[in-house]
């Protein structure tokens, strides 16, 4: 790859991780985070819609129309985004819709838990 490449490391604009958070935990100023949610209703017009993942809903902003196919009611989702407040709702603008359908969602928080506590644990 040349120096002058769009693709080279060097230019590559790197993103900060996301966090597995559920929605009760969002503070809603501007963090990276990964939800996973059930799509309670979504507008395909607006790019807009409301999520749930048991400990409460937020609303969604998609930044992309290739991933508003996946927003159908009822299908599990992640998303990673940003979370911001808006009144006195939580607000994800989803970079990416993962489509999660056949996970188990209460394994998949499972197993979240327990990378949290082996990494705090280790000190990571």
């Amino acid at each position: 790859m040349d120096e002058g490449s769009s693709f080279s490391a060097a230019r590559r604009r790197r993103r900060a991780p996301s966090r597995d958070v559920t929605i009760s935990e969002l503070t809603g100023e501007g963090e990276r985070v990964a939800v996973l949610c059930t799509v309670v209703s979504f507008d395909s017009g607006r790019l807009e819609g409301i999520v749930d993942d048991g400990t409460g809903t937020a609303r969604v902003v998609l930044d992309d129309v290739l991933f508003a196919e996946r927003m159908r009611e009822g299908s599990l989702v992640r998303l990673l985004g940003r979370a911001y407040k808006s009144d006195d709702a939580i607000i994800i603008r989803a970079e990416i819709v993962q489509p999660m359908d056949g996970v188990d969602p209460a394994l998949y928080r499972r197993v979240r838990e327990l990378e949290r506590r082996v990494y705090n644990e280790s000190g990571f």
